[in-house]
Protein backbone atom coordinates (compact mmCIF):
# COMPACT_ATOMS: atom_id res chain seq x y z
CA UNK A 1 0.00 0.00 0.00
CA UNK A 2 1.46 3.22 -0.95
CA UNK A 3 1.17 6.21 1.21
CA UNK A 4 -1.12 8.09 -1.01
CA UNK A 5 -3.66 5.18 -0.85
CA UNK A 6 -3.71 5.12 3.21
CA UNK A 7 -4.44 9.11 3.01
CA UNK A 8 -7.25 8.45 0.56
CA UNK A 9 -8.35 5.29 2.38
CA UNK A 10 -8.31 7.02 5.62
CA UNK A 11 -10.01 10.67 4.67
CA UNK A 12 -13.00 8.25 3.02
CA UNK A 13 -13.49 5.73 6.10
CA UNK A 14 -13.66 8.67 8.08
CA UNK A 15 -15.98 10.54 5.84
CA UNK A 16 -14.13 14.00 5.74
CA UNK A 17 -14.04 15.58 2.62
CA UNK A 18 -10.99 17.12 0.90
CA UNK A 19 -11.77 20.47 1.56
CA UNK A 20 -11.97 19.33 5.23
CA UNK A 21 -8.65 17.97 5.27
CA UNK A 22 -6.91 20.99 3.60
CA UNK A 23 -8.42 23.20 5.98
CA UNK A 24 -7.24 21.78 9.12
CA UNK A 25 -4.16 21.41 7.75
CA UNK A 26 -3.86 24.88 6.27
CA UNK A 27 -2.36 23.51 2.32
CA UNK A 28 -4.32 23.81 -0.80
CA UNK A 29 -7.05 21.46 -1.67
CA UNK A 30 -5.02 20.67 -4.70
CA UNK A 31 -1.74 19.61 -2.40
CA UNK A 32 -4.64 17.14 -0.76
CA UNK A 33 -5.21 15.69 -4.40
CA UNK A 34 -1.92 15.56 -5.00
CA UNK A 35 -1.22 13.53 -1.72
CA UNK A 36 -3.83 11.29 -2.69
CA UNK A 37 -2.69 10.66 -6.06
CA UNK A 38 0.97 9.95 -4.77
CA UNK A 39 2.02 13.34 -6.90
CA UNK A 40 3.65 14.63 -3.95
CA UNK A 41 3.81 13.02 -0.03
CA UNK A 42 3.21 15.23 3.23
CA UNK A 43 5.82 16.20 5.90
CA UNK A 44 5.79 13.63 8.85
CA UNK A 45 4.29 16.52 11.21
CA UNK A 46 1.48 16.48 8.08
CA UNK A 47 0.89 12.66 7.81
CA UNK A 48 0.53 12.64 12.03
CA UNK A 49 -1.92 15.26 12.01
CA UNK A 50 -3.56 13.64 8.88
CA UNK A 51 -4.46 10.62 11.09
CA UNK A 52 -4.48 12.81 13.96
CA UNK A 53 -7.92 14.25 12.14
CA UNK A 54 -9.10 11.24 10.77
CA UNK A 55 -8.97 9.16 13.65
CA UNK A 56 -7.06 6.30 12.11
CA UNK A 57 -4.09 4.23 13.64
CA UNK A 58 -0.99 5.08 11.34
CA UNK A 59 0.99 1.74 12.34
CA UNK A 60 -1.12 -0.72 9.95
CA UNK A 61 -0.50 1.53 7.29
CA UNK A 62 2.93 2.57 8.12
CA UNK A 63 3.67 -1.50 8.53
CA UNK A 64 2.39 -2.19 5.30
CA UNK A 65 4.54 0.61 4.11
CA UNK A 66 7.54 -0.67 5.41
CA UNK A 67 6.91 -4.17 4.76
CA UNK A 68 4.83 -4.49 1.57
CA UNK A 69 5.80 -7.90 1.36
CA UNK A 70 3.59 -8.67 4.43
CA UNK A 71 0.51 -7.51 3.18
CA UNK A 72 0.86 -10.18 0.66
CA UNK A 73 1.77 -12.99 2.82
CA UNK A 74 -1.04 -15.67 3.91
CA UNK A 75 -0.30 -19.12 5.92
CA UNK A 76 -0.40 -20.84 2.63
CA UNK A 77 2.61 -19.22 1.19
CA UNK A 78 5.45 -21.64 1.07
CA UNK A 79 7.73 -22.14 4.89
CA UNK A 80 10.93 -20.08 3.63
CA UNK A 81 9.05 -16.98 2.00
CA UNK A 82 6.78 -16.51 5.91
CA UNK A 83 10.06 -17.06 7.26
CA UNK A 84 12.20 -14.75 5.66
CA UNK A 85 9.27 -12.07 6.27
CA UNK A 86 9.40 -13.06 9.41
CA UNK A 87 13.13 -12.38 10.22
CA UNK A 88 13.15 -9.51 8.31
CA UNK A 89 10.61 -8.23 11.13
CA UNK A 90 12.26 -9.31 13.56
CA UNK A 91 15.72 -7.70 12.63
CA UNK A 92 13.76 -4.35 12.46
CA UNK A 93 12.17 -4.85 15.75
CA UNK A 94 14.20 -2.40 18.86
CA UNK A 95 16.44 -4.42 21.36
CA UNK A 96 13.71 -4.94 23.63
CA UNK A 97 11.03 -5.90 21.32
CA UNK A 98 13.25 -8.66 20.38
CA UNK A 99 14.05 -9.15 24.42
CA UNK A 100 9.86 -9.25 24.61
CA UNK A 101 9.39 -11.98 22.17
CA UNK A 102 11.77 -14.00 23.28
CA UNK A 103 10.41 -14.15 26.59
CA UNK A 104 6.93 -15.23 25.11
CA UNK A 105 8.40 -17.96 23.83
CA UNK A 106 11.14 -19.18 25.72
CA UNK A 107 10.89 -17.18 29.32
CA UNK A 108 10.66 -19.27 32.47
CA UNK A 109 6.78 -18.11 32.85
CA UNK A 110 5.37 -21.28 33.22
CA UNK A 111 3.40 -21.34 29.65
CA UNK A 112 4.78 -23.00 26.34
CA UNK A 113 6.06 -21.73 23.17
CA UNK A 114 3.02 -23.70 21.85
CA UNK A 115 0.54 -22.55 24.19
CA UNK A 116 1.34 -19.09 24.02
CA UNK A 117 0.97 -18.96 20.12
CA UNK A 118 -2.43 -21.03 20.23
CA UNK A 119 -3.54 -18.23 23.03
CA UNK A 120 -2.52 -15.28 20.62
CA UNK A 121 -4.24 -16.78 17.96
CA UNK A 122 -6.96 -17.21 19.86
CA UNK A 123 -7.46 -13.86 20.97
CA UNK A 124 -6.58 -12.46 17.35
CA UNK A 125 -9.71 -14.20 16.18
CA UNK A 126 -12.21 -12.43 18.99
CA UNK A 127 -13.85 -9.57 18.09
CA UNK A 128 -11.69 -5.99 18.70
CA UNK A 129 -14.28 -4.96 21.47
CA UNK A 130 -13.57 -8.13 23.48
CA UNK A 131 -9.94 -8.04 22.93
CA UNK A 132 -10.18 -4.46 24.62
CA UNK A 133 -11.73 -5.50 27.11
CA UNK A 134 -9.06 -8.46 27.67
CA UNK A 135 -6.35 -6.18 27.19
CA UNK A 136 -7.77 -3.48 30.10
CA UNK A 137 -7.97 -6.65 32.51
CA UNK A 138 -4.63 -7.38 31.89
CA UNK A 139 -3.47 -3.79 32.44
CA UNK A 140 -5.59 -3.37 35.41
CA UNK A 141 -4.31 -7.06 37.17
CA UNK A 142 -0.16 -6.12 35.82
CA UNK A 143 -0.53 -2.46 37.82
CA UNK A 144 -2.28 -4.33 40.61
CA UNK A 145 0.49 -6.61 40.98
CA UNK A 146 3.16 -3.77 40.83
CA UNK A 147 1.83 -1.63 43.10
CA UNK A 148 1.29 -4.68 45.75
CA UNK A 149 4.61 -6.29 44.78
CA UNK A 150 3.12 -9.40 43.83
CA UNK A 151 4.24 -10.08 40.41
CA UNK A 152 5.33 -13.24 39.92
CA UNK A 153 8.47 -13.11 38.35
CA UNK A 154 9.75 -9.22 38.75
CA UNK A 155 13.25 -9.75 37.58
CA UNK A 156 12.15 -10.92 33.89
CA UNK A 157 10.88 -8.74 30.99
CA UNK A 158 8.47 -6.40 31.94
CA UNK A 159 5.59 -5.28 29.93
CA UNK A 160 5.45 -1.68 28.59
CA UNK A 161 2.28 -0.81 30.53
CA UNK A 162 2.17 2.87 28.86
CA UNK A 163 2.64 1.35 25.49
CA UNK A 164 -0.04 -0.99 26.24
CA UNK A 165 -2.47 1.97 27.62
CA UNK A 166 -2.47 3.92 24.92
CA UNK A 167 -2.73 0.85 21.87
CA UNK A 168 -6.11 -0.05 24.49
CA UNK A 169 -6.75 3.64 24.20
CA UNK A 170 -6.48 3.80 20.39
CA UNK A 171 -8.24 0.49 19.79
CA UNK A 172 -10.93 1.87 21.70
CA UNK A 173 -11.18 5.19 19.94
CA UNK A 174 -11.59 3.21 16.44
CA UNK A 175 -13.88 0.79 17.95
CA UNK A 176 -16.25 3.88 18.91
CA UNK A 177 -15.30 5.87 15.95
CA UNK A 178 -16.73 2.73 13.70
CA UNK A 179 -19.51 2.68 16.01
CA UNK A 180 -21.19 6.19 15.57
CA UNK A 181 -20.10 5.77 11.59
CA UNK A 182 -22.28 2.17 11.53
CA UNK A 183 -24.62 4.25 13.48
CA UNK A 184 -25.15 6.90 11.30
CA UNK A 185 -25.22 4.92 7.97
CA UNK A 186 -28.34 3.15 9.59
CA UNK A 187 -30.13 6.17 10.38
CA UNK A 188 -29.45 7.79 7.11
CA UNK A 189 -30.86 4.32 5.44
Amino acid sequence: MTIAEALRITRNDSGKSQEYMAFELGVARRTILNWESGVSEPSVDQAINWFKLTGKNPIPFLLQNVYPEMDKISHKDEDSRILSSLIQLINDLPAEGVRQLMYLFFGNHGSSPRAVLQMVTAHLQTPMKDRIAHGQLIATNYEIAQRTGTISRPDHIQPDLKCLNEEIASAKLLVEKEARRKKKTRQEH
